[in-house]
């Protein structure tokens, strides 16, 4: 009995850990786990639902141990049971995943460690709680019997194909127009993460929707794809806003021209960003031209029509001459309803960069693009709603810095210093949105990808003592609504496509 009672014992310790480690630090634990659900959602149920039942598990076998009670001991093992049996149902319909087996041996283990020391404590159990365990383990059977019933009929060719055909024609028919309504002016997030690679953020990129169209302010390289599985109509694109020309705000410039152009655009893209411009459209252009003869011969005229695919660069201007204090502004386009200035910011050695100011029917967004902490900023974005604002964190650079010098890597050393002189850290921002005054700072760009819990916690350290108002941030598919005729501020997610 003191051996089953030690190996309980041990193993509610394990159940504990995993647990407390499921809420503390999901993913870092989902990675050693080789769990694949990281998406936000996915995190909440590691940390939500996995952590509880490791707890729960484990308080029942202390409590079991501790107090001599079968019953306790027994549900247990009940417990347990199910996870198991969802292992092997599991199995028949993905296969063997890596890390299985070595998880079943304990967990039967587990089982017969339960079954066993409760088998020894040798407390006679009462008929109704030997009746209801007859019932638990009648509905558990009825369950797993059902479960293999609709894993062997998923293993059926036909059931395969009826369930493709209705996937294809709910993807086929994703449309989120709803997102385009002239009810609001809404920012969607497209892209979150500077040059450094993360799995869970595209490169910078952001889209402003108002009046039935949406801009895109850069486009990074992967942003392109959210745009497309989000089910946004990109046949309404109004124009893409380039603030610099750096790598990470450009590199799906061409695949956004590509799938606006095959969505049915009907008019050439405009691409609009400081002097430069002509030379970044013009490259991209050439590269995609002989892709776009393929494209036309191939599917004709009438579908991807020449006249609508190139994209047109158009030079944005500052009013008056040139200044050290970088406080020039332009207008991009004013329709009467929509007004799109552009900023002049520092960025140095960067020239030009520029953020850019949405005004639309009374509510306002600015997006920063990359920056120093520069003063004309906040004069330039006072009383907007909104500042979208990059963001590094120093202190993480300048660990990582070390990091690489310490590995022997002087180029990664010597990258991780340059940046941190050309960027505007999150306390920064706040200032500069407390002196404009804006309602809400959202932070993108983020420098490195706040991913995982520690990460993003250490990002956010002192924002609050730094910012006098709301802040946020960002993830990609970040959605922030501002309603028409009214001052409210909407933080959510851009919603799955019916």
């Amino acid at each position: 009995m003191r051996v089953t009672g030690l190996f309980v014992i041990v193993f509610a310790v394990l159940c504990a850990a995993l647990g407390f480690g499921m809420w503390a630090a999901p993913e870092e634990l989902a990675g050693a786990l080789k769990v694949g659900i990281l998406a936000p959602e996915g995190l909440s149920t590691l940390r939500g639902d996995l952590g509880g039942l490791f707890v729960a598990l484990a308080a029942l076998c202390f409590a079991g141990v501790w107090t001599r009670r079968t019953v306790l001991l027994q549900a247990a093992a009940l417990v347990l049971f199910a996870i198991v049996v969802g292992r092997l149902t599991g199995v028949v319909d993905d296969g063997l995943p890596g890390g299985v087996p070595r998880a079943l041996v304990i967990e039967i283990a587990a089982i017969v460690a339960l079954a066993l020391h409760a088998r020894a404590l040798g407390r006679a159990q009462a008929p109704e709680r030997a009746g209801l365990t007859r019932v638990i383990l009648l509905v558990l059977g009825l369950g797993v019997a059902a479960k293999l019933g609709f894993s062997a009929a998923l293993a059926n060719p036909t059931v395969q194909q009826k369930i493709f055909e209705r996937a294809v024609a709910q993807r086929m028919g994703a449309d989120n127009s709803a997102l385009l309504a002239d009810d609001a002016l809404r920012v969607a997030v497209c892209g979150t993460s500077a040059p450094l690679p993360s799995k869970a953020r595209a490169k910078a990129c952001v889209a402003v929707i108002a009046g039935g169209r949406f801009y895109i302010v850069d486009v990074g390289p992967e942003s392109v794809e959210n745009l497309m599985q989000w089910g946004v109509p990109l046949n309404r694109i109004g124009g893409v806003l380039i603030t610099h020309f750096h790598s990470d705000h450009i590199g799906d410039l061409g695949e956004l021209n590509l799938q606006t152009w095959a969505q049915g655009r009907p008019a050439p893209l405009n691409v609009y960003g400081g002097p430069g411009i002509d030379q970044v459209v013009g490259g991209f252009n050439q590269a995609y031209r002989i892709d776009q003869g393929y494209r036309t011969v191939h599917h004709t005229a009438k579908f991807m029509p020449p006249e609508t695919w190139p994209m047109v660069a158009r030079t944005v201007e500052m009013t008056g001459p040139a200044t050290p204090a970088k406080a020039r502004t332009g207008v991009v386009l004013d329709d009467g309803k929509l007004k799109i200035t552009a900023i002049e910011v520092d960025h140095g050695p960067i020239e030009p960069a520029y953020a850019y100011r949405f005004d639309y029917k009374g509510r306002s967004v600015v997006i920063s693009g990359d920056i120093k902490n520069h003063p004309p900023l906040a004069r330039a974005a006072m009383g907007a709603d909104i500042l979208v604002s990059e963001a590094i964190a120093r202190p993480m650079v300048e660990r990582m810095e070390a990091g690489a010098k310490g590995l022997g890597r002087p180029r990664v050393e010597r990258i991780m210093h340059d940046i941190q002189d050309y960027h505007i850290s999150p306390q920064e921002a706040a200032g500069l949105a407390n002196q404009a005054k804006v309602k809400l700072l959202v932070f993108y760009h983020l420098l490195p990808a706040p991913d995982g819990m520690i990460a993003r916690r250490t990002f956010e350290s002192g924002i609050d003592a730094a910012r006098d108002g709301a802040w946020t941030l960002a993830d990609d598919g970040s959605l922030y609504t501002l309603p028409l005729e009214s001052k409210d501020v909407r933080i959510g997610r851009v919603p799955r496509a019916p």
